[in-house]
């Protein structure tokens, strides 16, 4: 009758059980002393709906009810074994402490991804209880002061259980039930690379790359094997030393002579590159009539040679460079240099920007493209 509902079948199963009077009680504790189990099960099971009756009060704070009736009927068993009648108490009573104390400690380890003590977990339990409390009486709902207050405790310790309480979710989870997608696929990824970063970092690798070629076949094999510049997983020193057929310590050498070649390599190249720069703006300067020539200055005129050249639309542009929809790159680089507005840069030069730092032909490209779409879109508006 009761196939698909677990907890009505275990209800009609107890409410069989019949109940026993307080002098069988003190006659199966008498029996359970002397190591009687058939005693023991019959005073457990004449109990078993009282533990119901708990677990209702335990609701909702974590545990399905089944788990926390489950973790009732322990605390019952404990009470029947430390029963003594002599005391005066009635077993219900005494075995209710029980039983509360097993479905606390329960709710502390299993109703949580991080355990809580279960001294915290019973102020938790009386922080959402009073909450509740005041909200029907204040109608609304209650400081952290004014729950202290209630339960006389410090704030500090209303507030720190209540981020105790706060409960935690797997990523895996649906983001709302029923349908598709889960928070992974949401929450950003704060290591993953911008594009713009990926490709200055694939730039600088085939830079390297070219580099390396320029070293003899030992020390380029050698170093390809170390970093894993071919894609492979990067190899230790024993490993490599047992490839080549050299000692680790002679590895080791050669590896660092061959960073030593590369770092000379590359000082050579990034002076040649700042010399070829120097040379261009030089050039620039005495082709535009001026004697020199600083990155990303804001010129009073618009030359020849401004990117905003014949594009009286934009001097006049006060909207920020981000409505050009450049990339994060283009704009970081330009607003380092004070290149916040249009208008600002349309009256810069192409040799200007390129001696800005981390600002390449890419960049530039990019810049010259988006100029002149947005002046294009302008002066159709306009017409």
């Amino acid at each position: 009758m009761y196939k698909n509902d677990p907890m009505k079948a275990y209800m009609q199963d107890i409410g069989e059980i019949p109940l026993i009077t307080k002098e069988e009680e003190i006659m199966l504790a008498a029996k359970i002393k002397k190591g009687d189990e058939p005693a023991k099960h019959k005073l457990i099971k004449a109990n078993l709906r009282l533990v119901v009756k708990i677990a209702h009060d335990f609701k909702g704070f974590g545990l399905p009810l089944l788990d926390l009736i489950s973790e009732g009927n322990i605390g019952l068993m404990r009470a029947a074994e430390k029963f003594d009648p002599a005391k005066g108490a009635k077993f219900s009573s005494y075995s209710a402490w029980w039983i509360k104390q097993s479905m606390r400690r329960a709710l502390s380890q299993k109703s949580r991804t991080i355990r809580v003590p279960v001294a915290s977990a019973g102020k938790i339990n009386k922080i959402r209880n009073a909450k509740l409390e005041l909200q029907e009486t204040l109608g609304r709902q209650a400081t952290d002061t004014e729950i202290a207050e209630h339960l006389d405790f410090t704030k500090r310790t209303v507030q720190g259980l209540k981020l105790a309480d706060l409960k935690t979710f797997s990523i895996h989870d649906p983001i709302q039930k029923g349908e598709e997608g889960n928070f992974e696929e949401i929450i950003p990824d704060p290591n993953t690379s911008t594009p713009d970063v990926i490709i200055e970092d694939n730039e600088s690798l085939q830079r390297l790359k070219g580099l390396i070629t320029r070293l003899d076949e030992r020390e380029r094999t050698i170093l390809v094997m170390r970093y894993g510049l071919d894609g492979s997983r990067p190899k230790t020193l024993e490993e490599v030393s047992k490839i080549i057929g050299r000692t680790r310590e002679r590895v080791r050498q050669i590896q660092m002579q061959s960073l030593k070649k590369l770092k000379s390599m590359i000082d050579d190249e990034n002076l040649e590159r700042s010399e070829a720069m120097k040379q261009a703006a030089e050039k620039e300067a005495r082709l535009s009539g001026r004697k020199n020539i600083k990155a990303a200055i804001r010129i009073a005129a618009v030359e020849p040679n401004a990117l905003g050249f014949k594009k009286e639309e934009l001097l006049k542009c006060d909207s920020p460079i981000e409505d050009l929809q450049l990339s994060t790159r283009s704009i970081n680089s330009l607003r380092s240099v004070g290149i916040d507005k249009i208008s600002e840069l349309v009256t810069c030069t192409q040799m200007e920007l390129l001696k800005i730092r981390y600002f390449g032909e890419k960049c530039l490209v990019e810049v010259r493209d988006a100029i002149d779409t947005y002046h294009l879109r302008i002066v159709s508006i306009a017409s």
